[in-house]
């Protein structure tokens, strides 16, 4: 079994003392998901240390990744999804913005291959669809090796960097997730009345953007995470 240490490092409070960072084993992660503990997914992280890369800038996502998909023992997650084909890819970076938001409708299993610090919002802080305030999203350490499972609707994004050489993590999410939309998926959100139709970006992706974060407005992402794009600091 693995031995993780879950307790947030003191140097990483120290380096962010106006933002609480919490551990995924506090009473407060239970609102956004579970800690999953005691799965054999030990050659499925070691293979994502060796052979996803991390970017010198920015994030990079991939949502299906074949060599992962092959490491045997996988199916241990398909519970978790029941029992929808799932893929498996990852999300490395440098990132260290909070930059938007985006919730699927579905779980997702996020695994740390390096320690990393994600921020979480519950889904009711979405007004009407159209907005939502930075300062409602809270912060949690992912220690290297942790697994977690995100409930379908919380709100999140890519992971922040613990550590200055950026981080990996491995994402599993129900087949076709993140995909982009057809054109009649398009077209149908498009011309839709309905407000929340105007956040689905991907398939089972809805997503609202930061002004600051240009890549996704660019995209028209809908513009509606309000207030400071909050920074974590790495070590």
């Amino acid at each position: 079994m693995r031995d993780i240490n879950y307790r947030v490092p003191s140097d990483l409070i120290a380096k962010n003392s106006t933002a609480m960072i919490l551990s995924v084993q506090s009473s407060r992660f239970t609102q956004y998901g579970t800690v999953l503990e005691g799965l054999d997914v030990q050659a499925l992280l070691d293979k994502a240390a060796e052979a996803t890369p991390i970017p010198d800038t920015g994030t990079m996502y991939v949502a299906s990744d074949k060599d992962l998909e092959e490491i045997e023992g996988i199916g241990v997650l398909a519970p978790y999804f029941d029992g929808q084909p799932i893929q498996v890819g990852y999300c490395n970076g440098r990132n260290q913005s909070m930059n938007g938001l985006e919730y699927h409708k579905s779980p997702e299993v996020i695994m740390a291959v390096t320690d990393c610090v994600l921020f979480l919002c519950p889904f009711d802080h979405l007004h009407e669809y159209e907005k939502v305030r930075s300062v409602d999203a809270e912060l949690f350490y992912l220690p290297k090796g942790a697994v977690v499972l995100i409930k379908p609707h919380v709100m999140h994004l890519a992971p922040c960097m613990v550590e200055p050489e950026g981080f990996q993590a491995i994402i599993v999410l129900p087949k076709g997730t993140n995909e982009a939309l057809d054109q009649e998926e398009q077209e149908k959100r498009d011309s839709s009345q309905e407000k929340e139709d105007r956040l689905l970006f991907k398939k089972n992706k809805w997503m609202l953007t930061h002004p600051e974060r240009e890549q996704l407005v660019s995209q028209n992402v809908h513009v509606g995470l309000v207030g400071e794009n909050r920074v974590v600091n790495p070590l």
